[in-house]
């Protein structure tokens, strides 16, 4: 076989390793649509998501607020941590969501915020400096289902080795497939590594396979 015809080979089948990878992705980040029982914790962390224009959370960020206050208000956590930056529309996240957090009862002494994030990768390294300012080493990362994943590895990087999964559900959007898949096509380039190995590997033993066949001259 010639050196085109292993490449070829070699680049179908990395294609179809991120095929596989991004249909496994949507098929289980679309199945976590569910509450999970939340340990006690140190603290509430509520990731940032879009305000919009007249200053109100968006249903997202309502969505991830409504399940802070509700687990504040079980005893996980005595601390809530809101965060985010000012986005298309002021204020910033994490003020929105305080706000939001005060109206549903969390004394403001309660609340920490983080406001000067704009994704959540920084949010990750912020939080982790306001953590170990005041203490906190078990954390509860409260986020939408289908970005609690991503979100979690981005907090491991990060330095935290204690989280605990306090994901929110999302019932009223029609674009929560294109959601998911969203998600689902940047957990590809954040863990890339995983499916090329893979591609590379059944490119190889295909090609491998096709050597033992062939038959000899």
């Amino acid at each position: 076989m010639t050196i085109p015809h292993k490449l070829k080979a070699f680049v179908v089948s990395v294609c179809a390793a991120l095929v596989i990878y991004l249909a496994y992705q949507f098929i289980s980040l679309r199945s976590q649509n569910y509450v999970t029982t939340v340990p006690r914790s140190d603290c509430l962390v509520v990731l940032g998501a879009a305000v919009w224009p007249d200053g109100r959370p968006s249903y997202v960020l309502r969505d991830r607020l409504a399940r802070a206050a509700e687990l504040y208000h079980a005893g996980v956590a005595g601390k809530v941590i809101t965060s985010g930056g000012v986005g298309r529309h002021p204020p910033a996240e994490a003020l929105a969501g305080k706000e939001f957090l005060v109206r549903a009862g969390v004394p403001e002494g309660d609340i920490i915020m983080e406001a000067s994030s704009t994704s959540t990768a920084e949010q990750a390294e912020l939080i982790k400096e306001i953590c170990d300012r005041e203490g906190f080493r078990k954390i509860a990362l409260v986020t939408s289902f289908y970005h609690e994943k991503r979100a979690t590895q981005l907090f491991a990087r990060a330095g935290f080795t204690d989280i605990a999964d306090a994901r929110c559900t999302h019932e009223r959007f029609a674009d929560l497939n294109y959601r998911v898949a969203r998600e689902s096509a940047i957990l590809a380039v954040m863990n890339w590594w995983q499916w090329a190995a893979t591609g590379l590997g059944i490119g190889a033993l295909f090609l491998g396979y096709r050597r033992i066949r062939r038959p000899a001259n």
